[in-house]
């Protein structure tokens, strides 16, 4: 009996508090998070930063008519952080955003929600833990070798939904139970990791697509201490710089859907400059507006109950654009607000401070501002040009700047890639969408600096080979979906 009283005076409370928000906020409030650190207050949600986006043509054999979308969260991950690991929030929204008419606004989504259930809630261990049904029968290793394994303790699963015009705003459910494999905790308690765990993962879609979502190797290498004590580079070539990333894990949620899917005419575009060749592509994760917390002494334990519209926390379309180009004072708003309303943000991308401290540090000159290399490369996508050709254009635009990840779905993979995308030649890498070994510091500092061939008064050196001295990742990447490397063992 007291434990419905509470319940109910908890429902009556979150009720209260909804229609109090309601009658206090007639507009939706701005959340204020961000990703990979970059804005104030992420540093207290890393269940739900998210630390890349990667959107690139499959290049697995005979995948050719596919195109892959990757969202990474919950940075810096230390391998043997036990004994409950990590695992996507399951109060969290995580979603993948795709424009495909230039105007900010999303198309198409594809929702990830997870659950997660506890299997032996009376052992000591977290993620793996002797089944309770089989203790005492004299064996504990190997502990999980499967995903359906018993002493898997804290399985995860999730659901897959895809929203378009055709689904309406309730979308359709494209794939539910799926299960996310454990956090690579070591040989004896997860051996074989990405045989037996790893690639069992993968689920097929009913478009012949793939999912995955689960632990990764951390893919985003760069010299973190060199570029934020103020540029500090301890070199600026090719090599000589530290990985500060290295040895760390991340959260990986990877989508691989026909080309088709995701373009506006609902088909394979003709050619390179077609009408619907170009796609936008972001990502976010939104929390419920409201969080209250439960006694430990409640039938559900200390779990929150959360109600209320969701509110987006966090978003990242481009790399390292909150990070480099927006100023403190909104790197909040940034992350809380959408492509289409980023004319607010655009004067900060034609005067970059970067360029700035660029100047200053290095003592080389920038090209003037407004900076309309650097609008084309981040704002609006760059059109047909005589520097890039006549078959090459991730224009994207309505006339407005809208911050995205913009990719040319036409444009095959690259015979022979490289790391420097564009700037090195192939077409297929960023700012052609971003693969998950494109160099996107190297390629960015040379952009900012005016060192490519869209300015062709500053492409000089030092402008076009500056670099955090940084050129590969410590893992190998994946040339199989999901591209991202096996994570890092804890042990």
């Amino acid at each position: 009996m007291r434990k419905t009283l509470a319940r109910r005076a908890t429902l009556g409370f979150l009720l209260f508090a909804l229609a109090l928000s309601v009658i206090l906020t007639p507009t939706p409030t701005t959340s204020l998070a961000s990703s990979h650190r970059e804005a104030p207050l992420i540093v207290a949600d890393p269940l739900a930063d998210n630390t890349d986006t990667y959107a690139f043509r499959s290049t697995e054999p005979g995948r050719s008519g596919f195109v892959t979308l990757i969202a990474n969260w919950i940075p810096f991950q230390e391998p043997s952080g036990g004994p409950h690991f990590y695992k996507f929030d399951d109060t969290v929204l995580y979603e993948i955003y795709i424009d495909n008419t230039g105007d900010g606004v999303e198309d198409i989504t594809y929702q990830f929600r997870f659950k997660t259930r506890f299997i032996n809630g009376d052992s000591v261990l977290g993620m793996a833990a002797p089944n309770q049904a089989l203790a005492g029968t004299g064996g504990v290793e190997p502990l999980i070798t499967s995903l359906d394994d018993p002493d898997y303790n804290e399985p995860q699963t999730y659901s897959v939904t895809r929203i378009d015009r055709h689904t309406g705003k309730g979308g359709k459910v494209i794939a539910s139970g799926l299960i996310t494999p454990p956090s690579n905790i070591g040989e004896r308690t997860t051996p074989n990791y990405e045989a037996a765990l790893g690639q069992p993962a993968i689920y097929a879609l009913p478009n012949g697509g793939r999912v995955f979502a689960g632990q990764r190797d951390e893919g985003f290498y760069i010299d973190v201490g060199g570029v934020f004590d103020t540029l500090k580079l301890r070199s600026i070539s090719t090599d000589g710089g530290v990985d500060s990333t290295a040895g760390f894990n991340v959260n990986t949620i990877a989508i691989e859907v026909p080309i088709q899917v995701l373009t506006r005419s609902g088909a394979v575009p003709s050619g390179p400059t077609a009408a619907d060749a170009v796609i936008g592509v972001w990502a976010v994760s939104s929390r419920q507006k409201i969080s209250v917390l439960r006694s430990a002494f409640d039938d559900n334990g200390d779990e929150p109950l959360t109600v209320g519209p969701y509110q987006q926390v966090s978003r990242l379309g481009s790399p390292l654009v909150n990070e480099l180009i927006i100023p403190l004072k909104l790197k909040d708003r940034f992350n809380a607000s959408t492509p289409a309303s980023d004319s607010q943000f655009a004067q900060f991308v034609t005067n970059p401070q970067l360029a700035q401290l660029l100047s200053a540090v290095f003592g080389i000159s920038i090209p003037q501002s407004p900076r309309s290399d650097l609008t084309a490369i981040f704002a609006t996508g760059i059109p047909v040009n005589s520097i890039t050709g006549p078959n090459f254009t991730t224009f994207l635009s309505d006339g407005k700047p809208h911050e995205m990840l913009r990719l040319n779905v036409a444009i095959p993979p690259a015979a022979s890639p490289s790391r420097l995308g564009l700037l090195g030649g192939d077409v297929a890498g960023f700012p052609n969408g971003r693969r998950v070994f494109d160099d996107v510091v190297d390629i960015e500092l040379r952009a900012v600096a005016g060192g490519t061939p869209f300015t062709p008064a500053t492409n000089v050196s030092p402008n076009n080979t500056l670099g955090d001295g940084v050129a590969n990742n410590d893992v190998p990447f994946l040339t199989r979906f999901p591209y991202l490397g096996t994570p890092q063992s804890g042990n």
